[in-house]
């Protein structure tokens, strides 16, 4: 809500000293990790974050008391996709970070060669799931977004706008990272349900994402 100078929980000037710098430090350094898959899941609890802020601004005034119980049931799935995707930004990079190690397994027995093969199999299979599940609760609070704004507190809309962008962000940064793990995978059958429910969530996430913006931008 560009501009209301609403109380936001974090004093100005302090909103730079928290965490968010530190991240974003160790997302720059030059060091695999975390990468894209972090920064993906962290967009969409981002995005969920900002569509809770329009519930919360809607829930309990008079004006919306006829959506109330229905807000409070996106809330409530706003919160749970915030706390999926939150969870995902560790969880990525310890994902990424098996993998890393299963391609340094040694290999110079045919014993060690099987080990490694299945390592870097069940690597691939575990850093192609993590983005997947991020991609299933980025569209999750893409849907909640889309029906919050349309009955939400209008004073916010804009920010439940941004948090639509953020969550398909999320939801598209997932479908490179899962399109990039399955390549090397064995399991083909595996690897192609993967895409196809992948590519089917961006599918949905777009027309959710137009329907946002010819809301927004209509009103």
């Amino acid at each position: 809500m560009g501009g209301t100078g609403m109380d936001r929980g974090i004093p100005a000037g302090k909103l730079t000293r928290t965490r968010i710098d530190e991240f974003i430090l160790s997302v720059a350094d030059a060091k695999p990790l975390p990468g894209g898959g972090s920064a993906a899941a962290l967009a969409g609890s981002l995005a969920a974050a900002l569509g809770e802020m329009m519930a919360g601004l809607t829930e309990g005034r008079r004006e919306y008391l006829d959506q109330d119980s229905r807000v409070r049931e996106i809330h409530a799935r706003l919160t749970g996709a915030r706390q999926t995707l939150y969870s995902l930004v560790e969880e990525d990079s310890t994902a990424f970070q098996s993998l890393l190690d299963a391609f340094r397994l040694p290999r110079q027995t045919a014993e060690e060669r099987a080990f490694r093969t299945e390592a870097v199999e069940k690597g691939k299979r575990n850093a192609t799931e993590t983005p997947l599940r991020a991609a299933r609760a980025a569209l999750d609070a893409l849907e909640n977004l889309r029906i919050l704004i349309g009955i939400g507190n209008p004073n916010a809309r804009c920010d439940a706008a941004v948090g639509a962008q953020l969550a398909y962000a999320s939801l598209k940064g997932a479908y490179y990272n899962v399109r990039a793990n399955i390549r090397g995978l064995e399991d083909r059958s595996y690897a192609e349900l993967c895409y196809t429910e992948i590519s089917e969530l961006v599918r949905k996430a777009r027309v959710i994402l137009r329907q946002i913006d010819e809301i927004v931008t209509s009103s």
